[in-house]
């Protein structure tokens, strides 16, 4: 079996990190509308088209998200790397959980939002953001 090394998976791991910034980049006008409808009691005024386009790509992010976790959970950790990559595997996948709660805190049909299930999920998704962070910057620095 080929071991794994820090030149096959840093560039994994970076191509992830960068996948998952883009898409928090392309995701956050629409939750800064979807934050300000609900802060402004303003939900159900929103065009339904406009509400529905947010739940269709909350939906894509956290797909990408999963295809990110997959690819996390695949890829040949150098050993003394694993326990760090561990602690990342568990963050992004609660990370991800969040992320598809806060989806499914949307009701198309209806046009609400379970607003307790969407707040739970927004500070979620910033505490395991924050994990991900610290556990990428103890791996880069481990293997600087």
């Amino acid at each position: 079996m080929k071991k794994a090394t820090v030149q096959t998976y840093m560039p994994v791991l970076s191509k992830i990190i960068e996948s998952t910034e883009k898409m928090g980049e392309e995701l956050n006008p629409s939750f800064e509308k979807l934050r300000k409808a609900i802060d402004d009691d303003a939900v159900a005024e929103m065009v339904p088209a406009e509400f529905s386009n947010i739940q269709l790509e909350f939906s894509d992010g956290t797909e990408q998200y999963e295809q990110n976790l997959a690819q996390l959970k695949k890829v040949g950790v150098p050993a003394r790397l694993i326990g760090r990559h561990r602690n990342l595997i568990n963050a992004y996948e609660a990370y991800t959980k969040a992320c598809a709660a806060m989806t499914a805190s949307m009701d198309l049909e209806n046009q609400t939002i379970d607003v307790a299930a969407f707040n739970q999920a927004e500070s979620d998704q910033e505490t395991e953001m924050g994990r991900i962070s610290n556990n990428v910057q103890r791996i880069m620095s481990t293997v600087m």
